[in-house]
């Protein structure tokens, strides 16, 4: 089996450099993208096995990176961790008690990023 590879999709350059920095020198392998464009890319290039992106960014929300998601890889469905102040619409918190996505609050600490990501990784029947 390939080592879990994980894409960082979001456009806040300070958090997406942070994010990359702590799964980095957790040992995983890291690829990050800023917009929808990038994300495609990337999405075309590799499989992933987690995805941590920001619930909103300029370009792409939730609910249209699932979708890209699922057009693109639609039998590789990666594990999903939205990045997200506490306050965000009311629309995209009924789409993350819909979806099977994680929920990692903005400002966080790296050991906080490193505990979502790692029970991300575990498989499904632990």
């Amino acid at each position: 089996m390939a080592a879990p590879r994980i894409l960082v999709v979001v456009d806040d350059e300070h958090a997406r450099g942070l994010l990359v920095a702590v799964l980095r020198a957790d040992g995983h392998t890291v690829d990050a993208a800023a917009d929808r464009a990038e994300t495609r890319r990337m999405i075309d290039l590799h499989a992933y096995t987690v995805v941590v992106s920001a619930l909103r960014l300029r370009d792409l929300d939730g609910p249209g990176l699932v979708r890209l998601l699922e057009e693109r890889r639609p039998l590789e469905m990666p594990s999903l961790i939205f990045v997200a102040r506490a306050a965000f619409a009311p629309g995209l918190a009924h789409f993350l008690m819909e979806s099977a996505a994680s929920l990692l609050e903005w400002p966080c600490s790296p050991a906080a990023i490193s505990r979502i990501v790692a029970r991300s990784l575990l498989p499904a029947s632990a």
